[in-house]
């Protein structure tokens, strides 16, 4: 097989992580070194802590709260109104919006 501009047996181009052989699937590569799909979205992967699911490049996403959030997840915890580009608070590392942050409890 053809990869990376060299020629491997197919059973020696193998994933960094798990070292099982990549054969025609789709891999990634960090730091000079293949990687199957699964290892490299474990291993460098980013997840929306809204969700759980992959931020993948070209999503548009945001860092709050020591978190990365798909900018469609980052919303007050209680009404759910979206919170990308506006002021917000923080209540057991939620996100909350103005009316909730301050509402009796």
């Amino acid at each position: 097989m053809h990869a990376l501009k060299m020629t491997y047996h197919v059973q020696c181009f193998k994933c960094a992580a798990c070292k099982t052989p990549i054969r025609n699937q789709a891999f990634y590569m960090e730091e000079g070194e293949p990687y199957c799909e699964k290892d490299y979205e474990k291993m460098f992967g980013t997840k929306c802590h809204g969700c759980d699911f992959k931020i993948d490049a070209g999503d548009r996403f945001l860092e709050a709260l020591g978190y990365s959030w798909h900018d469609t997840c980052f919303v007050c915890a209680l009404c759910q109104i979206n919170l990308e580009g506006k002021t917000f608070y923080s209540k057991k590392d939620k996100p909350l919006c103005k009316g909730h942050a301050f509402a009796p409890v």
